[in-house]
């Protein structure tokens, strides 16, 4: 079964820098206040040219961005730039400035592990994401897709259960992803 989260059910909330919008949190009774979650996806929006990464310690962060360009600093580690749809992933317990108004998509992933990837869609494809079963999640940036039988429309996030997922679309940007070991 497939859960279609519409753009109308994201929770939205200020930050010092900005503005972000949670799409997804797990387990659902889950507060990212409270650092309860096992993994939770979101969209920032830095208004800021420069601002400090809060520090999740014991959290795996995965990040990309939907616009503008962005400039890491992860103090003692390494320096990156990221132009839309580049990943990074890293400590969220590391030192980490950013530089540059963006609009970012995230992934944090605290007792468990998981991933995601950008992909054009302009047919029928299978996205095989492993050999067993585990929670998997579209985000559509641009167009529409068809997820088996289910359609899913710019900014909506998916979330499912499988292990190969049956997409299809035209001209269609997306972020899929799996989470594992919850």
């Amino acid at each position: 079964m497939i859960e279609i989260i519409k753009s109308d059910n994201f929770k939205k909330s200020e930050w010092s820098g900005g503005t972000t919008t949670q799409l997804y949190i797990y387990p659902k009774d889950a507060d990212y206040q409270k650092r309860n979650f096992k993994f939770r996806i979101s969209i920032a929006t830095t208004e800021l040219t420069e601002s400090n990464f809060t520090k999740l310690q014991g959290i795996k962060r995965v990040i990309s961005i939907l616009e503008g360009k962005m400039d890491l600093s992860h103090k003692d580690k390494y320096d990156i730039t990221l132009a839309p749809y580049e990943i990074d992933r890293f400590s969220g317990d590391w030192d980490t400035v950013s530089k540059g108004k963006v609009k970012d998509f995230n992934l944090m992933l605290k007792d468990c592990d998981g991933d995601f990837l950008y992909k054009k869609i302009n047919s029928t494809e299978n996205i095989i994401l492993g050999e067993k079963e585990l929670i998997f999640f579209i985000y559509c940036i641009s167009g529409k897709i068809e997820i088996s039988g289910d359609l899913l429309l710019e900014n909506e996030l998916a979330v499912g259960k499988g292990k190969n997922i049956k997409v299809s679309g035209k001209d269609s940007k997306i972020f899929y992803g799996h989470i594992t070991e919850l």
